[in-house]
């Protein structure tokens, strides 16, 4: 014969409805907070603190290879319609270049080595994140 602390320890038909409602909730948040990709996007290239240049993305046609050579280690920025990277560069380790393309308004790309970011603003920019709400 079975106890009936043994029966309330079986999830319930209630249970498992719960489950799905927060692992449907959990799916919407993911989907309505993703960054969404801009049509008006702006490269900003800032070196020891000062910006240096700035590249209208939405602009560009084709590819463009922009060469800093103010840089302590020289660089290669390569710009394509709607994303930008580091192709190539001097530094040690290299993660700039290892962080590869991005797309997204408020992403970055950061060469320490250097003093050097490159960061994406554009329509996008939300005015919060999945952070601080």
């Amino acid at each position: 014969m079975r106890s009936p602390a043994a029966d309330r320890r079986r999830p319930t038909l209630w249970d498992g409805l719960l489950a799905l409602l927060v692992a449907a909730a959990a799916v919407a948040l993911l989907f309505f907070l993703r960054p969404a990709e801009s049509n008006f996007l702006t490269a900003s290239v800032v070196l020891e603190g000062e910006t240096i240049a700035q590249y209208d993305l939405s602009a560009l046609t084709g590819p463009v290879a922009v060469t800093v050579d103010q840089a302590d280690y020289p660089l290669t920025i390569q710009l394509e319609p709607g994303r930008v990277r580091i192709a190539e560069s001097a530094c040690p380790g290299l993660d700039c270049v290892h962080t590869g393309w991005i797309s997204l308004a408020g992403q970055q790309i950061i060469c320490l080595p250097n003093r050097l970011v490159i960061s994406l603003t554009g329509a996008s920019d939300p005015d919060f994140d999945a952070v601080t709400g």
